[in-house]
């Protein structure tokens, strides 16, 4: 399955989207009004959310521009491209959005992958469910090149479920290091 739409709505969503944001605008909560913005308060503490959580990597990840096959992000925050890192606080992996719904920047701990992510992408889908009220999350799997198909489509799938995260979680959760997605393969650990 694949998570991003026609790339000129990505563009669209994305060149809106920063218009939006602050610098300095921390995890948001609360639920999006009838444009689509949130009201609700802006907060740095531990939040739980049920979102949709979904998954994409290098094969089906965009440039905003209709190339697929990328792992360029659209908010860099602490890396220069979408990255699996460690899933540790102090390495989080990418993770993509609506900028409206967690703001670049802005970490969760996802509990049944036991990993840490940043937001540093959009997410055309993401940004289309957030403003129908749907929390949704996009997490990236796999290394920074083409991987095999349907593996990691498949792959993408396995994780692929409704589920509570914590948002703006504290450091120290317990961490699985184990890739997503590595040499050819899916190594997703559900805990």
């Amino acid at each position: 399955m694949r998570h991003r739409l026609t790339p000129p709505l990505l563009m669209a969503a994305s060149a809106l989207s920063l218009a939006l944001i602050s610098p300095s605008a921390s995890a948001t909560t609360g639920t999006p009004d009838t444009s689509g913005h949130l009201h609700g308060a802006r907060s740095s503490e531990s939040q739980t959310v049920n979102v949709n959580v979904t998954s994409y990597g290098y094969n089906d990840n965009d440039d905003g521009n209709g190339h697929y096959g990328t792992a360029q992000i659209a908010y860099p925050q602490i890396h220069s491209e979408a990255t699996e890192d460690l899933g540790t606080y102090d390495q989080p992996s990418t993770f993509a959005t609506d900028p409206g719904e967690f703001a670049p920047g802005t970490r969760i701990y996802v509990p049944y992958l036991q990993k840490y992510f940043i937001m540093e992408d959009g997410c055309a889908e993401c940004s289309s469910d957030w403003q129908n009220g749907i929390h949704h999350v996009d997490l990236w799997m796999g290394p920074a090149s083409m991987q095999p198909e349907p593996a990691l489509d498949d792959c993408e799938g396995s994780v692929t479920q409704n589920a509570d995260i914590i948002a703006d979680p504290d450091p120290g959760l317990p961490v699985d290091t184990t890739p997503l997605f590595s040499d050819g393969q899916c190594t997703a650990v559900h805990h």
